[in-house]
């Protein structure tokens, strides 16, 4: 008897508290980052020349919201009866139809600069090998995924627009943002240094390990491939994953426009990729919440 108690007054848990704590956390983390990109962090290497407590609370407080994230969204009944089949929003629209872009002009830049790195690389050991460690592969297999992916973002937006669900019938390119950000994670990976000891580093690879769970779950439930179990994760993982894009992202777009040389590593720079990111799926929440606000209402009339 004590667990079904337990599984009822956890399953209460709503959107509105989900995303209430998603915009203070997000809030103070990222005025907390901007503390340490000013005072903390050397540009030039991207270590951190001092820690404290401010350091120390940042992670803390992330650790905390992500996990708060996950965990409430696995036990809350409204995140498990997510649906995008029947979803119609101008606003879902207009900013699926902007990432989709943003995933072009991605997919553009990506191939430019593997051929770059490609030009530059001396071949040791053998030629696969080196293109590797240098991240033109990465780099190459990211442009192509960003294209398909900007193809199938089209097709969402303009199945938000018409709310017919039309997206899910492309099963095969709605996985290609989840192979656009595995090539993110790739490309990060073969950088041979510290993961801890460089924060930008860091907070990217956590951010695309949240994306990567999320673009599948969204691919899972939008084209109703054992869906049933996924549709926590669209809120479990995406909250976590716009969080920290715009804790990357909203810094770099700041000091980018203060003085990019003093602030900004070269090896991380502003990626609008991230932030177009962070705004869809914080209208996707927004728009859920209305949507199972209107269900209710509409249970409620006919109970009465």
């Amino acid at each position: 008897m004590v667990p079904m108690k337990i599984k009822e007054s956890t399953s209460k848990i709503r959107y509105p508290l989900l995303l209430t704590v998603f915009a203070v956390c997000g809030a103070l983390l990222t005025i907390l980052r901007v503390f340490q990109v000013k005072t903390s962090i050397d540009a030039s290497t991207g270590f951190y020349t001092k820690t404290g407590f401010p350091v120390i609370l940042f992670y803390v407080l992330l650790v905390c919201s992500c996990l708060f994230f996950a965990v409430s969204s696995f036990i809350s009944s409204d995140s498990k009866s997510i649906s995008l089949s029947s979803t119609k929003s101008k606003s879902l629209f207009a900013v699926t139809l902007v990432f989709s872009f943003v995933m072009f002009f991605d997919g553009v830049m990506s191939f430019i600069k593997s051929v770059f790195d490609a030009g530059n690389t001396e071949v040791q050991v053998s030629a696969f090998k080196s293109l590797m460690i240098s991240g033109a592969i990465p780099l190459f297999l990211q442009s192509i995924f960003a294209v398909l992916s900007g193809i199938f973002l089209i097709e969402l937006s303009f199945s938000f627009k018409n709310g017919n669900g039309s997206a899910g019938k492309h099963r095969i390119l709605a996985l290609m943002p989840v192979g656009w950000v595995s090539c993110r994670l790739l490309h990060l990976f073969v950088r041979k240094i510290s993961f801890l000891r460089v924060s930008d580093l860091f907070l990217e690879l956590s951010m695309c390990a949240f994306m990567v769970l999320f673009f599948m779950a969204f691919a899972q439930v939008s084209s109703g491939v054992y869906s049933t179990d996924s549709r926590w994760r669209l809120i479990g993982f995406g909250l976590p994953a716009a969080m920290i894009s715009f804790i990357v992202s909203l810094p770099r777009l700041f000091f980018t426009i203060v003085d990019k040389s003093t602030y900004i590593n070269e090896n991380h720079p502003f990626n609008v990729a991230d932030l177009v990111f962070g705004v869809f799926v914080a209208v996707l929440a927004l728009q859920l919440i209305k949507k199972e606000n209107t269900t209710e209402e509409k249970e409620t009339d006919v109970v009465s």
